[in-house]
C-alpha cells in the first residue's frame, strides 16, 4: 500500500517540535507538572464551565455502588467457600512447577520458555504467536484426552479447549504486564493464548488431575487458587504447561490449563465475577503491586464512602509510588476526577524520579499518564510537553523503533488534534499524521504488518488525511485497517464495525451516500448481532445513519433514526447526558428542515440545557446549540 497523503501534505507536515507549545516554560522542559497546571488566566470565570461538581459527584456514586458490591461479593464467596471446603482440602493441594521458575539470577527470563513461532525460534510479535497456537492445539487435545482416560470419573466434556485469547484482550495484557520482561518482546510471555478447561465434580478428581498433570506434563507455572484468590474472587488450580508438536522437532509452546471445582465454577456467573474482573483489571494490571495490597488500597477508598479533601491529603502522604500510582489509576479512568489523578500522578513523578531515577519505564509511563489527564483537562501545551518527555525517555530506555515509543507518537497525534481549532485545523492534522506515520513504521516494523495496533493506526491516518481533504488516501488507509482487523478478528466484532463506520465516514464526506449506507448498515448489523440492539454502539450508529439521510432530505426516516438512537441513550445513560444532547440536537434539526419549527425549538432548548450544563461556555456543540434556538425562535431554516 502506498504511503497515504499527497505530496504537498507530506512537505507541509510538522514536527511535533515545529508546533508552538510555548507557555511560561521551554518547550522541552521536564518540570514536574503541579496539581493547577489546568488554571490558565483566562479560564477563571466560573461562567465558561459546566456543572463539573455534579457530574462528578454522579460517577462518584456510581464507582461506590460498584465497589461496595465488588467488596461485598468477596464476602460471599468466603462464605459459599466454608460451605463448600469447610476443611480447607483444597488449599491443600500440593502444586509443584518443573521450571524451577522461569526468572533467572540476573533478573532476565528464560529463554526457553519463551514462545516460539512455528520454526522453533522465538517468535518476533503476536501473529507468529497465534500461528504457533493453531499448530500445537492438538498437542494440548491429546494431553487433555490422556488425563481423561486416567483419572476416574472424568469425562471429554469435562476437558476442552475454549476459544484461543482475543487479539485485542491479548495485545493489551501483554503491554500492561510484560512490558519491561527481558527478552522482549512482551507479547513472548502470554501464556494464556492456548487455553484449556477441565471441569472436576469431586475434591478427589481435583487432585488427581494435579498428579496427572505433576507427572505427565512439564509444568512450567502453576498457581493453587484456593489459597490466593484472583481479585475478582475467583479460585481454581491454573496451570501453564509446556507442550512438544509432535510434527516438527523442537518446536515448543506454554498454554495455559485452568481446573475448576463445579461447585466453585458456578460462584462466577453467580455473582456476576466476569464483569467485576473486566471493570477493575486495569487498577490491578501490572506487576508492581499485589492483589492483596491493591485490596487493602480499595479498601482504603470504601471506607471513606466519599471523595472529598481529608481522604486525598491522606492518599498524597503516602511515599509509595507503586501504591500511589493505583489510585492515580483509579480517579484517572474510573473516578474521572482528573484534578485529583493529576494531582497523584505528579506525587508518583516526584517519588519515581528520587527513587529510580527519570530514565525508567515506569518514569516514562507517569509523564504518558500525566500527559493524557493534561489533556482531559484541556491543557494541551502541558499535554504535549509531558508526552514529549515520555517520547525522550522512552527512547532512551527501549530505542527509536519498539511499540512503546510507537504508543506514544499516537498519543502524541491525538493530542495535537484535541489542542486544534477552527483556524489552525489543517496545521493540527498535519502535525499529527506526521506522528501518525511514524508510529506505523515502528508498529510495522515491531509486530509485523497483520497487528490490531498497525490497523489502528492505519485509522489515526485514515482520519487526519480525511480532515485534510484527501479523502483517497483516507479510503485507501480504513480498507487496509479493516482487511487486518477482519483478518484477525473475523467479520462479526465491534472492532470490524467501527472500521465500516470509518469508511462510511468518508464516503459520506465524499457524496457517495449508497456507498456510506451500506458501511453505516453493514455497522449496525454487527453491533445489533454482538452486542444487542439497546447499545450506546448501536445507538451511535442509528445517529450516523440519520445524519446520512438528512444529508439527502429524507427526513421522515432520519427523524425515526435520531429517536431510536435518543430511546437507547436515554435508557441505558440518562436523559441528561452529551449523548442524548446530540440526539435532542439532530432531532430538532429534522424537524427545522421539515418546517415545525416550534418543535424543533422544543428539542434544541433540551440540547442546549444539557450541554450547557456539562460544556464549558465557549464549546462548540454549546455554540452550535445556542444558533439552532436562536433560528428556531425566529421560524428560520437551519444552514
Amino acid at each position: 500500500m502506498s504511503d497515504s497523503g499527497s505530496d504537498s501534505d507530506r512537505d507541509s507536515s510538522v514536527e511535533i517540535s515545529d508546533v508552538d507549545l510555548s507557555d511560561d516554560e521551554e518547550s522541552g522542559s521536564t518540570t514536574t507538572p503541579s496539581n493547577d497546571d489546568h488554571n490558565d488566566d483566562d479560564n477563571n470565570d466560573d461562567d465558561e464551565y459546566g456543572d463539573d461538581a455534579a457530574l462528578l459527584k454522579i460517577k462518584e456514586d456510581k464507582f461506590f455502588e460498584r465497589l461496595n458490591h465488588f467488596m461485598d461479593v468477596q464476602k460471599k464467596i468466603e462464605e459459599r467457600m466454608k460451605r463448600i471446603d469447610g476443611k480447607g482440602r483444597l488449599k491443600e493441594i500440593e502444586v509443584v512447577s518443573h521450571s524451577g521458575g522461569i526468572l533467572e539470577d540476573d533478573g532476565t527470563y528464560k529463554l526457553e520458555y519463551q514462545q516460539q513461532d512455528a520454526e522453533g525460534q522465538p517468535a518476533t510479535n503476536l501473529g507468529e504467536i497465534y500461528e504457533s497456537a493453531y499448530q500445537i492445539k492438538q498437542s494440548l487435545r491429546d494431553l487433555l484426552d490422556t488425563m481423561v482416560d486416567k483419572v476416574k470419573g472424568l469425562d471429554y466434556c469435562d476437558a476442552k479447549i475454549v476459544d484461543l485469547k482475543p487479539r485485542d484482550v491479548a495485545n493489551k495484557k501483554a503491554r500492561e504486564e510484560y512490558l519491561t520482561r527481558q527478552p522482549a518482546p512482551p507479547e513472548t510471555w502470554m501464556y494464556d493464548i492456548l487455553r484449556a478447561s477441565v471441569t472436576c465434580k469431586t475434591m478427589k478428581q481435583m487432585e488427581s488431575v494435579n498428579k496427572f498433570l505433576t507427572r505427565k506434563a512439564h509444568i512450567v507455572q502453576v498457581k493453587n487458587r484456593f489459597v490466593k484468590p484472583a481479585f475478582s474472587g475467583y479460585r481454581d488450580l491454573l496451570y501453564h504447561v509446556r507442550l512438544d508438536w509432535e510434527y516438527k522437532e523442537n518446536v515448543q509452546f506454554v498454554a495455559e490449563i485452568q481446573v475448576h471445582h463445579q461447585e466453585t465454577n458456578s460462584l462466577e456467573s453467580m455473582y456476576g465475577l466476569l464483569n467485576h474482573y473486566k471493570y477493575f483489571r486495569p487498577i490491578f494490571s501490572g506487576p508492581s503491586r499485589s492483589v492483596a495490597e491493591t485490596m487493602k488500597d480499595l479498601k482504603v477508598i470504601q471506607k471513606a464512602g466519599k471523595i472529598d479533601d481529608i481522604l486525598i491529603e491522606n492518599i498524597l502522604q503516602s511515599d509509595d509510588p507503586d501504591q500511589l500510582y493505583v489510585y492515580g489509576k483509579l480517579f484517572f479512568l474510573k473516578l474521572e476526577n482528573f484534578n485529583v489523578a493529576l494531582a497523584i500522578y505528579s506525587r508518583v513523578l516526584n517519588l519515581q524520579v528520587s527513587l529510580i531515577g527519570e530514565i525508567h519505564p515506569k518514569t516514562s509511563a507517569t509523564y504518558q499518564d500525566i500527559g493524557m489527564v493534561q489533556a482531559k483537562l484541556g491543557n494541551f501545551d502541558q499535554a504535549l510537553r509531558s508526552l514529549q518527555t515520555c517520547l525522550e525517555i522512552s527512547e532512551n530506555v527501549f530505542g527509536h523503533h519498539h511499540p512503546e515509543i510507537a504508543i506514544c507518537r499516537s498519543y502524541l497525534g491525538d493530542v495535537i488534534v484535541q489542542r486544534g481549532d477552527d483556524g489552525d485545523e489543517l496545521l493540527e492534522h498535519r502535525g499529527a499524521l506526521q506522528q501518525y506515520k511514524k508510529a506505523l513504521v515502528i508498529r510495522e516494523k515491531c509486530l509485523g504488518e497483520d497487528h490490531l495496533d498497525v490497523a489502528a493506526s492505519y485509522q489515526n491516518i485514515g482520519q487526519s488525511l480525511c480532515k485534510l481533504g484527501d479523502f483517497q488516501g483516507a479510503l485507501a488507509a480504513f480498507r487496509e485497517s479493516l482487511s487486518i482487523l477482519e483478518s484477525l478478528l473475523g467479520e462479526n466484532h465491534v472492532e470490524v464495525a467501527n472500521g465500516h463506520t470509518f469508511l462510511g465516514n468518508v464516503l459520506h464526506e465524499q457524496g457517495d451516500f449508497q456507498g456510506a449506507m451500506e458501511e453505516y448498515s453493514i455497522a449496525l448489523a454487527i453491533q445489533e448481532e454482538v452486542l444487542g440492539k439497546s447499545h450506546l454502539l448501536t445507538a451511535k450508529s442509528h445517529t450516523e445513519i440519520g445524519k446520512l439521510l438528512t444529508t439527502v432530505q429524507d427526513y421522515d426516516e432520519a427523524e425515526t433514526r435520531h429517536r431510536k438512537a435518543l430511546r437507547i441513550r436515554d435508557t441505558i445513560i440518562g436523559r441528561e447526558s452529551l449523548e442524548a444532547a446530540e440526539s435532542h440536537y439532530w432531532i430538532g434539526y429534522v424537524l427545522n428542515q421539515k418546517g415545525d419549527y416550534g418543535a424543533a425549538l422544543t428539542e434544541h432548548n433540551i440540547g442546549y440545557m444539557i450541554r450547557s450544563k456539562i460544556l464549558p461556555r465557549k464549546h462548540p456543540d454549546v455554540k452550535k446549540s445556542l444558533r439552532s434556538v436562536s433560528s428556531n425562535e425566529n421560524n428560520q431554516q437551519e444552514p
